[in-house]
């Protein structure tokens, strides 16, 4: 698999401290890494709020090593009425190469300021 070509949703290094004994990033902080990603894209795709109903799908391909450059993409996959699916995606980029981390498929939604869903623009 290719690393997207679109630019990145977020860039960020991996941190030491959320390093397992073995020398791999904790899921956990992957996830909010995700998260973060995800919510970033979704409010560009909504025009304002939208909130993850479900991560539908993600699968670990590699260890994310503490001190690696880690970039995640997030692409639309679906759109409906008023919830839509990213493609989402985190590389490591040590050094020049690329190694697939994650995917996921992600299930947001668009909110009003009250909370109810509201229409896609």
């Amino acid at each position: 698999m290719n690393r997207p070509e679109t630019a990145p949703v977020l860039i960020t290094v991996a941190p030491y401290d959320q390093a397992t004994p073995r020398g791999a990033i904790l899921g956990g902080w992957i996830m909010t890494q995700l998260d973060h990603a995800a919510g970033l894209a979704g409010r560009k795709i909504a025009a304002g709020e939208a909130l993850i109903l479900s991560i539908k799908e993600m699968t670990f391909r590699s260890p994310l090593h503490p001190g690696e450059e880690f970039a995640v993409h997030a692409g639309l996959t679906r759109r409906g009425g008023s919830s839509f699916n990213l493609g989402v995606s985190g590389w490591a980029e040590p050094e020049g190469a690329c190694r697939l981390v994650f995917e996921a498929d992600v299930l947001l939604v668009a909110v009003d300021a009250e909370g109810p869903s509201r229409k896609l623009p």
